[in-house]
């Protein structure tokens, strides 16, 4: 009788090539589709809202190919670790995009109700000056024009309060999906620093009597 130890075959070497695979094509698959959507480049902070909120769509496609990278490299500290702090690094970026999702946010919804109130300038002097037309006046009561003067101002109450709620909530959701995004990120970072796993790899060894 004697002690051997034995090396069982690892199963999952196919597993992580296949993982790779796919976290590499939703890697560029991300990046081509963000290019996409930068291209041609616009300006100002509607542009810049709409974009964060399509890329802050598309993201979880980049955390779940970046996690599959991590996963398939797992077995080589020098792929793993770049790769790792690359999350660390990214999710960094996620956080401190929040404040720009929040700050042009606002500026939409600033931009937004200011149109609102100049269309309305606009509707309120074309009453006005119907009321100082003899043509038109003779046709209507002054209470015609105060009644078109008060309906202008609740179609505009309605519509700043309409635009600032859908707003609000779109500002709310894009930040909240960048947060996530930017704490799952941080989280695969130090994970795969950290290379916690690598006690459960020497679990493959084991010792039995031949």
């Amino acid at each position: 009788m004697s002690n051997a130890t034995i090396q069982e075959p690892k199963g999952d070497s196919a597993g992580q090539a296949i993982a790779r695979i796919v976290g590499l094509i939703c890697v560029l698959g991300f990046i081509v589709d963000v290019l996409g959507l930068i291209l041609p480049p616009g300006s100002g902070a509607g542009w810049r809202f709409g974009l964060l909120q399509q890329v802050g769509d598309r993201s979880i496609v980049l955390v779940f190919g970046i996690a599959l990278l991590i996963y398939g490299c797992w077995e080589s500290q020098l792929r793993r670790k770049p790769l790792s702090y690359a999350a660390l690094g990214l999710g960094v970026v996620y956080l401190l995009t929040c404040v720009l999702v929040v700050s042009d946010g606002l500026k939409v919804q600033s931009q937004a109700t200011t149109k609102i109130n100049q269309r309305v300038e606009q509707l309120q002097t074309r009453v006005e000056q119907s009321r100082n037309n003899p043509q038109i006046s003779a046709k209507a009561s002054p209470q015609d024009f105060d009644n078109a003067l008060k309906s202008i101002e609740a179609q505009a109450y309605a519509a700043t309060e309409s635009t600032k709620t859908g707003l609000t909530k779109t500002i709310i959701v894009v930040a909240i999906n960048f947060l996530v995004m930017g704490l799952g990120l941080l989280s695969l970072g130090r994970f795969g620093i950290g290379g916690s796993l690598n006690r459960a790899s020497q679990g493959r060894l084991k010792v039995r009597r031949v």
